[in-house]
């Protein structure tokens, strides 16, 4: 019976471990070291469709972090999101960005919310860093 429970209580474990460990969320475009317009689409992929995903730009010129308009997820854990690089008009083009997406943030994220780094979260993707044209 011991061995049992003992058993049980490991593969418990290793169950909730591994799917902690499996949410993921990725950029797919634009490419890293693409120049974009002042209003491009980013695509990506999340794990799990019933994740909330964020998409989060940071202008390398200033310390703050811009959170963009919320993603839809489609039921196969797609989703893409139209977002902001920069200012409207020339102002900001040949500048450089960072841009990343997250899943399940531990925080609170709205469109237009300004953080002093990226947020934290259970997935988090790679950062991608595009050049506005």
């Amino acid at each position: 019976m011991r061995t049992i429970v003992l058993i049980s209580s490991l593969v418990l474990a290793l169950w909730a471990e591994s799917a902690v460990a499996q949410l993921k969320v990725e950029i797919t475009a634009p490419p890293d070291k693409a120049s974009v317009i002042q209003r491009p689409i980013v695509e990506g992929r999340v794990s799990d469709p019933s994740a909330t995903v964020w998409v989060v730009v940071h202008p390398l010129e200033v310390s703050d972090y811009w959170v963009q308009p919320r993603v839809t997820v489609r039921a196969n854990g797609s989703w893409k999101v139209q977002i902001h690089i920069g200012r409207p008009g020339s102002v900001d083009v040949g500048k450089t960005f960072e841009i990343r997406a997250v899943a399940n943030p531990e925080s609170n994220l709205s469109e237009g919310k300004i953080l002093p780094n990226w947020p934290k979260a259970r997935a988090i993707s790679d950062v991608i860093e595009v050049t506005r044209k």
